[in-house]
């Protein structure tokens, strides 16, 4: 079930600092793993509002999951953002597959930081729960907007589409080093660019199952201001494409339908590059929004959008790579993030 985590190298950002999104490979299995965190988190009763303080979130997280549900969890607030983490002894189980008593105290902590984060007058945005393997190092984190477990509580949206909404990433972390946890203060852009990213790797995941090739994707989304402009950037390395701009258009839709669905329009323009097929489609915000409004077809944007780019050895690099195995490649070669247009 444990994807192999890439050896990638972040990439250095230039002209500023850099909003990171997410970098994995997703296997179309994990998609089972995503449906059983959701559907055990979300389908949760809210209580009496303001049940829970603002100074007592964190201790009343710890206190429940304790006397409920016998787990010990350690919580913490930042900025908008309320996180538990909590320990097992293995993830996984003999056939490397999540076993069904984790995926219930997933569920169960998930469902303790919903109910708290959401009858409490402390302002909070996001829930994150992070599970982690005492002696592997293995690490799972399921992230969710709590503006969409209030709509989906309210069947506003449906249990597909919660999932959607909904983060998931595996990676790695320093077993044996305390129970220490490091929680972001998220922001709603950036979670968007990882949602829009994975959202693009489930289905890459589900149109390729079948095809050993067409399964290898890798996908960059980011939300960037480097440039004093606040960019949407996906850069894309997949082997599987029908026709020359088909991967940017997927894209494309995806971005938008998300973008659409959440009604941000807080940004200037979006980027998405296919760096196999050598193309770049970059987007205003007014022409997104255009084509959200049926003002303007997937053509007309093709036709006056998509241009061309570096090749795919280039990517390789963005993602850390180096296929050529020479080392001593000229600077024009060894460039590294290709800088967005100001």
């Amino acid at each position: 079930m444990f994807l192999k985590q890439s050896r990638h190298k972040k990439p250095e950002a230039r002209g500023g600092s850099r909003k990171r999104g997410s970098r994995f490979v997703f296997a179309s299995g994990f998609l089972f793993l995503a449906a059983s965190f959701v559907f055990l988190g979300f389908v949760t009763g809210c209580g009496p509002r303001y049940t829970y303080p603002a100074g007592t979130v964190t201790q009343a997280i710890e206190d429940i999951c304790s006397k409920e549900y016998q787990l010990e969890v350690k919580t913490r607030v930042v900025g908008k953002t309320v996180g538990a983490v909590f320990y097992v002894d293995s993830i996984a189980d003999a056939a490397g597959q999540v076993s069904k008593e984790v995926h219930e105290k997933i569920g169960k902590v998930l469902q303790v930081v919903t109910r708290v984060a959401l009858s409490t007058d402390l302002p909070l945005d996001f829930c994150v729960v992070i599970l982690r393997d005492k002696t592997q190092g293995h690490e799972l984190t399921i992230t969710r907007f709590l503006d969409d477990t209030k709509r989906a509580n309210a069947e506003a949206i449906g249990v597909e589409e919660s999932i959607n909404r909904t983060l998931f990433k595996q990676g790695r972390y320093a077993a044996g080093g305390g129970n220490g946890f490091v929680l972001p203060d998220l922001k709603l852009e950036d979670f968007l660019a990882e949602q829009i990213a994975q959202r693009v790797r489930f289905a890459f995941a589900k149109q390729a199952k079948d095809e050993v090739l067409g399964n290898f994707v890798l996908v960059d989304g980011v939300f960037d201001e480097s440039f004093q402009k606040k960019l949407f950037r996906f850069s894309i390395v997949a082997f599987r494409s029908a026709h020359p701009y088909e991967v940017v258009l997927n894209v494309f839709r995806i971005m938008s339908d998300v973008l659409k669905g959440y009604k941000f329009t807080e940004f200037d323009r979006v980027e998405i590059e296919d760096y196999f097929n050598r193309k770049k489609l970059t987007v205003d915000r007014k022409t997104l929004a255009d084509y959200q409004n049926k003002k303007i077809k997937e053509q007309e944007i093709v036709q006056r959008y998509l241009t061309e780019i570096q090749s795919v050895q280039e990517a390789f690099k963005l993602f850390g790579l180096n296929l050529s195995g020479d080392s001593n490649e000229s600077e024009t070669s060894t460039s590294s993030v290709p800088r967005p247009t100001p």
